[in-house]
């Protein structure tokens, strides 16, 4: 059953995201952008509506990041990632139209217990790499429509 929401615990997956981690240790923000640059595509093809939830100081949305279909989301100082993925996923009235991605068993196993359905991170990142190789670059975002020059190859 293809879910209606996507949501995904985003250090968790950044840890399995090759090439990343080093660039974590150097530059956390950078990381994350290109984090959901390499997922975007799958996600989109997944589930109408994504959200990566990482912890953070920044609280909030990030503006930069977010789209038709992609939110992006910070938790607060007091809750951590996986506390907001477990309250998104018992506040939805169709929890088990929700798709998890994480490696993290204890949250795993409590959005199961709201039948929820999980995706371990390194799963997800297969199917990522799967379906980079399948796509054709192009400067548009998932769900945006492109104009004709956005489908030439760079240098035309």
């Amino acid at each position: 059953m293809r879910p209606d929401w996507l949501i995904i615990d985003g250090y968790n997956l950044l840890h399995e995201a090759a090439g990343l981690e080093a660039l974590l240790r150097s530059d956390i923000q950078l990381a994350r952008h290109r984090l959901v640059r390499m997922v975007e595509n799958t996600a989109h093809r997944m589930a109408q509506q994504t959200t990566i939830v990482f912890d953070g100081q920044e609280y909030g949305q990030d503006d930069a990041l977010t789209s038709k279909h992609l939110e992006i989301f910070y938790s607060s100082g007091k809750h951590t990632a996986d506390t907001v993925i477990e309250r998104l996923v018992a506040r939805f009235h169709r929890p088990e139209k929700i798709l998890v991605v994480t490696s993290d068993r204890a949250e795993a196993n409590a959005v199961l217990s709201d039948d929820a359905q999980v995706m371990s991170s390194n799963e997800f990142m297969d199917q990522c790499r799967l379906d980079a190789r399948k796509t054709v670059p192009k400067r548009t975002r998932p769900g945006e429509q492109p104009k004709l020059g956005d489908l030439f190859p760079d240098g035309m």
